[in-house]
């Protein structure tokens, strides 16, 4: 087994929510210079994978996941190894009838105890049957994490594995946070390494200032996303 540098939660372009200036392409030549081997495109909404995409990772040296971040009744979610039926998940229902369909997915509750009507809050608590993991969010600095700290508590409590992200909108934060899993090369392999607790997270955090003007960033992006088109 290797050591395999992981980023489960990216966004491009073709983010039908967010507004984001690179293109697939270039996420994954930056993620091969970083040295990541697996890579998750995890758009609002929609699958963005096809096999040109994933031919162009392979000769990056890098494995590439089909992933969305899908909102489910106002919650983001975030489903890795998912296919273009996951677009069509609206409840909490739909998506434990997926799960069944859809066994080799791995389902993420992102940034769980951020404010914010996406993040899902106490309502994990009642869905805990559908998750695979939780996800230790890069947003953070040394004096503000309390909301990851929460993450790690109900990681503990509920014995769900933690993962960490960057959930990447710009290119020069995608080493923000990862994961390193010691697994074979392939998305099985990955997968039962981390339900196995066969990783070790890495989450740098930023300056309080940098993530408030980031923040502010990514919030008049969004706006900006309804009157620019990409």
């Amino acid at each position: 087994m290797k050591k395999l540098k992981c980023q489960f939660h990216c966004h491009t372009r073709q983010d039908p929510i967010d507004f984001i200036r690179h293109t697939e392409r270039k996420l994954i030549d930056r993620a091969a210079k970083l040295g990541y081997e697996v890579l998750a495109i995890s758009c609002h909404n929609v699958v963005i994978f096809n096999d040109d995409l994933k031919r162009y990772a392979e000769e990056k040296r890098i494995l590439l996941i089909p992933a969305i971040e899908k909102t489910v009744e106002k919650k983001h979610i975030l489903i890795l190894n998912a296919d273009v039926r996951a677009q069509t998940i609206k409840t909490f229902k739909d998506l434990r009838n997926y799960r069944k369909t859809r066994k080799n997915c791995l389902i993420v509750a992102p940034h769980p105890f951020y404010p914010g009507s996406t993040a899902i809050n106490k309502r994990l608590f009642d869905n805990l049957d559908i998750f695979d993991a939780l996800e230790y969010s890069w947003f953070h600095s040394k004096r503000f994490n309390k909301c990851n700290e929460k993450a790690v508590k109900a990681s503990e409590t509920y014995n769900l594995p933690i993962i960490a992200t960057s959930d990447n909108h710009t290119l020069k934060y995608l080493d923000s946070a990862y994961t390193i899993v010691s697994a074979d090369k392939n998305i099985p392999s990955i997968f039962t390494a981390i339900r196995n607790n066969r990783f070790k997270i890495v989450s740098h955090g930023l300056p309080l200032c940098r993530l408030v003007l980031t923040y502010l960033k990514m919030t008049a992006g969004s706006l900006l996303k309804i009157f620019i088109p990409t």
